[in-house]
């Protein structure tokens, strides 16, 4: 392996890795976005209850 492909390989490396933690923080994302439909869902839910009982 001369010293290019070594360049070559660890860019590749750097660049799955960035992807990775790319990927990682739209998962996050993602799951507080679900997270706060979620509790949105609930709380319109319970006003929804609240109000067909007035």
């Amino acid at each position: 392996m001369t010293e290019q492909d070594r360049m070559m390989l660890q860019q590749l490396i750097n660049k799955v890795n960035q992807h990775e933690e790319t990927i990682v923080q739209l998962m996050k994302i993602i799951a507080a976005t679900n997270q706060r439909i979620s509790n949105q869902l609930s709380d319109f839910k319970e006003a929804e209850q609240f109000y067909t009982k007035v």
